[in-house]
């Protein structure tokens, strides 16, 4: 059965008979089934929006739905993350073609609802559309409790760390994209494919950093390593350095690049966090990463402006102009 089957309205009323009561129900005033909702809201909000393009970044025959709507939800749940927020109320457009199935979309609302409430966030509106492609796209609103962190906070001498391990979801993605040898190791293509369709929110780590008041600037690692500290330094006014033998890798990611550095220094979509702190916060940020489960790394440090942000390499400092990462406008899709 296709939604042209099933119409427009009459998914909507199935839809919002499956949703849950509102994690948050005293700061609702209306959920879905109005032209907005309404919302009164405590203290600092953030926002966030970002969309899922078929054919841009992802192909439908990859992974299951409910998988895309997990990874529609995460993504978005990320750039919260590295504000020092938690999530809490989420929009989601979705735009697909009149032949879709009922029980694909079930499936993709299934996932993103699993993911939401994982993180005890509220799905109170959105829209459907004809498309001529699946476009997904989420507007998530999330409670920053702490104080709220930016990107423009790195001071030289601060230290430079990222969570999680680089390069599996650029990996993963080459994996996707290009049928993998017949001796590829199965363990790490599993892996890698995984960790491009299904990464992880480091919600809790930016969270317990924020609390803890330990993190100068921060972001989220969506576009590649030396992009997005090129987008922090510019913001902060600082240089950096990376020490390419610091960065964190997986034991996935050496069966398949061995020692190669690039996709760990350029590949998008890890959706770790990459932040600065002061020296003197080593100790506590070791106990963060004890307490969160997630491995925090240190790779590099903070420089004065005009040193630029530079990656040392075993022949030497190398500027991060010579490596590229992820661009919109770039001609690359999936």
């Amino acid at each position: 059965m296709t939604i042209r089957d099933v119409g427009e309205f009459a998914f909507l009323r199935r839809l919002r008979a499956r949703l849950p009561d509102a994690f948050h129900p005293s700061q609702v005033r209306l959920d879905v089934g109005d032209d907005c909702a309404a919302l009164a809201l405590p203290g600092t909000t953030v926002l966030t929006t970002d969309a899922m393009i078929e054919g841009v970044h992802f192909r439908t025959g990859w992974a299951p739905f409910d998988v895309l709507g997990r990874k529609a939800f995460a993504v978005n749940a990320s750039d919260v993350a590295a504000m020092g927020g938690e999530p809490t109320f989420a929009l989601l457009n979705l735009g697909f073609p009149p032949d879709t199935s009922v029980e694909a979309l079930d499936a993709l609302f299934d996932g993103f609802l699993a993911a939401a409430g994982d993180h005890r966030t509220s799905l109170v509106g959105g829209n459907l559309s004809v498309a001529p492609q699946f476009t997904i796209a989420v507007t998530l609103l999330g409670r920053v409790a702490a104080g709220l962190i930016t990107r423009g906070g790195a001071r030289s001498g601060d230290d430079l760390y990222v969570s999680g391990t680089l390069g599996d979801a650029a990996l993963g993605l080459r994996l996707l994209t290009d049928e993998p040898s017949a001796n590829a190791d199965s363990t790490a293509v599993r892996d890698l494919t995984g960790r491009f369709l299904q990464p992880t929110a480091r919600v809790a780590v930016g969270r317990a950093l924020a609390a803890r008041r330990l993190v100068t600037a921060m972001i989220d690692v969506s576009d590649g390593l030396l992009q997005d500290l090129g987008h922090l330094c510019e913001a902060s006014r600082v240089g950096a350095l990376v020490e390419a033998d610091l960065l964190p890798l997986s034991d996935a990611y050496r069966a398949v690049a061995g020692s190669d550095r690039t996709p760990a220094l350029t590949g998008g979509e890890d959706y770790e966090l990459l932040f600065s702190a002061p020296r003197a916060a080593r100790l506590e940020i070791r106990n963060v990463a004890g307490t969160c489960g997630c491995p925090l790394t240190r790779i590099g440090g903070v420089q004065p402006r005009g040193a630029g942000v530079g990656v040392v390499l075993p022949d030497g400092v190398h500027p991060a102009d010579e490596f590229c990462g992820f661009d919109h406008f770039s001609p690359r899709a999936v």
